[in-house]
């Protein structure tokens, strides 16, 4: 090739290129981005109080085309209690479709023109939260206090339908505005900044980096006991004090397993605040059967607990082992967060294996053996009103009684890989998959690919026979089944 065809094949490659980079601006396919996003939650008290919600999105639109509508994902009515939907862009109101949206369904937001290519739009999505019925407490407002704690309970943009359809992904940073009386105290995710008083409320504001977005808030006319333990904090919220000595007993206990479970799977996350324990109103009815019964459950670094449990003594066993179940929730189920379809097995299996780390730390290797046949035990106490299903075909859906031995027999799979391969080798694994998956779902594939790292050997069958097959193997019984005994 000649020294001009060259050059003429260069110019020719560089206004291509030109002409390429110049579209870079407009995608493939229908898109948009949300450049700036704020959630505002108002607590507004009357007879039957209520919790305003205030969504505004600055959007762009960077697909290949104008958009004529896009759709969002919006609290159901029946566990959230929503009412007085209403939508907004660039300051007019939208006319939603009759009835929309369906529960469990998007909701179409149509515009009143086209929203052209490279244009921003602003668009204000609001509703309220009020009582719903009673249950796993999603969501709740009552005189007094208030908590959200699922992210379900905010609204969620889809991306454009269509092939290559981008758009709905938070933006690097969202903040988080809570409005409470004043009396009310208030502790939400992200980073706080300082309150603003607005008329008779305070203005709580938070910024959350979207690494670890934890949308939830909590707050109420609470008593609080901070308690210092080493270089850790415990915080009381609760409606009622509690005995001083006891709760300062309880802080030094759970701190000390928070340490465990940090030095075990790696820290949770950048920064960890102190143990916020907070007491709620609504009916949590989580880990145990009766709806008056103890339960709790986690937010990140803290939980909500029921009354039931503020009634017990908070230095007692029961007491620390529930808060303990939730608090290992930070590591396996906050910061990294199991897949949906194996939650039931691994998320709490995980739970029950990390409060059982924590109290090996405590006391030794025969706490470890003795929590290791209490599982046991509850997993055959469980079969008892239930039929045993594998692993892998558990779902939160199932009754109780039928998720519960899942809890207990996915805590004793780690147990064995343990006994079998050495701890430091299974908790560095796990510590692994916390760290690599932060902020995102993962899966026994994670956990499997994270295992055979760090023991060098293929562990699939041995995977397989726990997660596919029920029961619970010969030779885990044989180790730990005549210490049953000591545990009843």
């Amino acid at each position: 090739m000649t020294n001009s065809a060259q050059r003429g094949l260069g110019a020719a490659l560089l206004a291509t290129a030109v002409l390429l980079c110049s579209a870079c601006n407009a995608r493939l396919g229908p898109g948009y981005r949300i450049e700036r996003q704020e959630i505002e939650l108002s607590y507004v008290a009357a007879d039957a109080p209520r919790l305003h919600v205030r969504a505004t999105y600055r959007l762009r639109n960077d697909g290949d085309r104008d958009l004529s509508e896009i759709s969002a994902q919006l609290p159901d009515t029946a566990t959230f209690g929503r009412e007085n939907l209403r939508a907004a862009a660039d300051g007019r109101e939208i006319s939603l479709p009759p009835g929309a949206p369906p529960d469990g369904q998007g909701m179409r937001i149509p515009f009143a023109a086209p929203w052209p290519q490279r244009q921003r739009r602003a668009l204000v999505l609001e509703y309220d939260l009020v009582p719903a019925a009673p249950g796993n407490a999603a969501a709740a407002v009552n005189p007094g206090s208030f908590h959200v704690r699922e992210e379900a309970a905010f609204p969620r943009l889809h991306r454009p339908e269509g092939p290559l359809g981008r758009g709905g992904e938070p933006p690097a940073e969202i903040q988080l505005v809570v409005r409470a009386p004043r009396e009310f105290r208030v502790y939400a995710g992200g980073r706080e900044e300082r309150p603003r008083q607005r008329g008779g409320q305070i203005e709580h504001r938070f910024r959350l980096k979207q690494r670890n977005l934890h949308l939830f808030a909590v707050g109420g006319t609470y008593q609080e006991q901070r308690n210092a333990a080493g270089d850790a904090a415990v915080i009381f919220w609760t409606f009622q004090p509690l005995p001083v000595e006891r709760a300062q007993a309880a802080a030094a206990r759970l701190a000390a397993t928070r340490r465990a479970l940090q030095d075990a799977f790696g820290p949770p996350g950048s920064s960890l605040p102190p143990e916020h324990l907070m007491e709620t109103r609504a009916r949590i009815t989580r880990r145990w059967e009766g709806a008056g019964d103890p339960a709790g459950v986690a937010v990140p670094a803290g939980a909500l607990l029921n009354r039931q449990v503020f009634l017990l003594d908070v230095a007692s066993e029961t007491f620390l082992d529930l808060v303990e179940h939730e608090m290992a929730h930070h590591w396996f189920g906050q910061f990294v967060a199991p897949e949906p379809e194996v939650e039931a097995s691994l998320g709490e299996g995980l739970a029950e294996y990390a409060a059982l780390v924590a109290a090996e730390a405590r006391g030794g290797e025969a706490e470890r053996k003795h929590r290791a046949a209490l599982l046991l035990r509850w997993y055959d106490e469980s079969r008892q009103k239930a039929a045993d299903k594998p692993l892998l075909r558990l779902r939160v859906t199932d009754p109780y009684e039928q998720r519960v031995f899942g809890y207990n027999k996915g805590a004793l799979l780690f147990v064995t890989l343990e006994d079998e391969y050495g701890k430091e080798k299974v908790r560095r694994a796990l510590a692994h998959v916390a760290g690599a998956r932060r902020g995102a779902h993962f899966g026994y594939a994670d956990v499997l690919a994270a295992l055979e790292q760090e023991i060098g050997q293929d562990l699939g069958e041995f995977f397989r026979s726990w997660l596919n097959q029920a029961g619970i193997p010969q030779a885990v019984r044989a180790r730990y089944e005549e210490k049953i005994e000591a545990t009843k």
